[in-house]
């Protein structure tokens, strides 16, 4: 038999805490679907956005709500609708590519030093998306939903 002293007790339930804390953090791994795949965003939901950049125009946070400078015909609810598109859009992946034409954007989000730069062309079956040398569709989408009205 063996005898542990106080201070013994004390480390076996320091490990054993260790060793459970540790077992239920992987756990979600070990019982997660391998097969399930997380939905891509072409950006991060819990960033905010900045500015929306593209040709002449800028859309720029003002407070809580947007501006768009260089058009007078944009409405605040129509703005907010438009940088909300940004951040639920889940394109499909089509692999390497990049677009010939098409509209430049760029996104700037809080905490970024340099904009994510994309690149948008309307297809009939909906919006292709060039982006870091990577191609990805947006099905059943309009450019409208990602820049205002007369802006491309």
């Amino acid at each position: 038999m063996i005898r542990l002293s106080r201070r013994g007790w004390n480390n076996v339930l320091i490990f054993a805490t260790l060793l459970l804390i540790l077992l239920f953090n992987q756990s979600g791994k070990f019982l997660s679907d391998p097969t399930s795949t997380d939905t891509m965003h072409l950006l991060p939901a819990d960033i905010p956005v900045m500015k929306i950049e593209f040709g002449s125009h800028l859309l720029e946070r003002v407070g809580q709500g947007w501006r768009l400078r260089r058009s007078e015909n944009a409405d605040e609810p129509s703005l907010t609708a438009i940088v909300q598109n940004w951040q639920a859009a889940e394109p499909i992946s089509l692999g390497e590519g990049s677009l010939a034409t098409g509209v430049v954007v760029v996104v700037w989000l809080a905490g970024e030093e340099q904009g994510r730069v994309f690149s948008l062309q309307q297809r009939d079956d909906g919006v292709l998306v060039a982006h870091q040398g990577k191609l990805y569709q947006l099905p059943n989408a309009y450019l409208a939903s990602y820049l205002p009205e007369g802006t491309y």
